[in-house]
């Protein structure tokens, strides 16, 4: 692939750290008259072209500037344990059609829309799409010139400690997509409604044919999971459900919350008792997307005991990102929020790539992926390339 610069808008870097301090999930916090990238992408999609007047407004006022040179730039993010590093650049929306880059997840369609429809309106694109990679000693390399010396940001937030680098030197974003070009395939990890959603973008205008990107080895990720959480028995009792649950698992009740060892173990909190379900798949699996945990409870659970045909829409199944102790997910239960829930193992990345070289998709949401990019600190204006 071809990691091509761009000329960044970002604020200051005295200023970033108040730029993006809040993020979508504060979304309480919209309406505090802050000057934050959340202030500038207010309202949203409905009424985009406010969304263009208000960054015209803040790069008079000199909150935000515009790179004088097209740049690669360096990310690393340090989340306790977990180092991220990678370069952000643009792809073209080609390497989806070839497959070099390869989703391992299905999307919405309303969502591509919607994402489209934005991008569309605002020529902007803020949040740049984790495409992962085998270890390249030759990117490593290049990473460690630029971690050895002062980044131009560097910021904490929440714990997390953020360091930014430009890369605006020829020689080095040669030797960058010269390292790329040798990597025959990459996997998204994170951002499959961005990427297609900038597809089909170009589709209609082939002039807006590249998307941000941050690309990076995969073993620099951490990959947890999602809860599903069930609001219907399908009319079961829960005492017939968990008796039906025994044709494709071994059901053993347990006295306490025990997170999942493996890809064929789950634990489901129901009725305020929890239960470790071991799939019988352990057995008999053949493909790679078969012993894939999410497929499991879809396959083995949802849709032959609840009658949930649909896992992007069905309103009866929602996914959560809740903790490994248990305690959200046994909480969402008793508050009555959801009749159960269960847990899995997080799927190696391993898992994810031979997935997607067997031709096949994950369900979705069956992973969480950190530590990500904050929205906003690098924005890619078509407008200004």
């Amino acid at each position: 692939m071809h990691l091509a610069p761009f000329k960044a808008i970002r604020p200051k870097p005295q200023h970033m750290q108040l730029w993006v301090n809040r993020q979508i999930d504060d979304y309480s916090e919209y309406l505090t008259g802050e000057i934050d990238f959340i202030s500038l992408i207010l309202p949203g999609v409905g009424k985009s072209e406010e969304i263009r007047t208000r960054l015209k407004s803040y790069q008079k006022q000199k909150l935000l500037v515009t790179d004088a040179e097209p740049s690669l730039y360096l990310l690393q993010i340090q989340d306790d344990d977990v180092q991220t590093l990678g370069f952000i650049g643009c792809a073209d929306t080609s390497l989806l059609v070839n497959k070099t880059i390869r989703p391992h997840e299905d999307v919405k369609k309303d969502q591509v829309k919607y994402f489209k429809e934005y991008i569309q309106n605002t020529q902007l694109n803020a949040e740049p799409v984790l495409v992962c990679h085998p270890p390249n000693k030759e990117l490593e390399d290049i990473s460690y010139l630029f971690t050895n010396t002062k980044p131009f940001v560097s910021f904490e937030r929440k714990g997390v400690l953020y360091k930014l680098w430009r890369m605006n030197h020829p020689n080095l974003i040669t030797r960058v997509n010269n390292a790329l070009r040798s990597i025959d395939k990459l996997y998204i990890a994170d951002g499959h409604h961005r990427s297609f959603s900038s597809l089909a973008y170009a589709k209609e205008d082939a002039s807006k044919n590249q998307f941000m990107v941050m690309v990076l080895p995969h073993q620099q990720i951490e990959i947890g999971s999602f809860c599903r959480m069930f609001k219907t028995l399908n009319d079961l009792r829960t005492d017939h459900f968990i008796a039906q649950l025994a044709t494709s698992f071994t059901v053993e009740k347990l006295s306490s919350h025990k997170p999942p060892r493996n890809a064929f173990e789950f634990c489901m909190y129901i009725g305020g008792s929890w239960f470790r379900l071991t799939s019988n798949r352990s057995k008999t699996a053949t493909s790679t997307l078969s012993r894939i945990p999410t497929t499991i409870i879809y396959e083995d659970i949802a849709k032959p005991l609840l009658d949930i045909q649909d896992l992007q829409y069905d309103k009866q199944l929602c996914y959560r990102n809740y903790d490994r102790s248990g305690q959200q997910m046994k909480a969402a239960v008793d508050e009555g929020a959801f009749i159960f829930g269960v847990e899995h193992h997080p799927i190696p990345f391993s898992d994810i790539i031979s997935t997607v070289d067997e031709c096949d998709l994950l369900p979705p949401k069956s992973t969480h992926i950190k530590p990500k990019p904050l929205l906003g600190m690098l924005i890619f204006d078509f407008l200004s390339q």
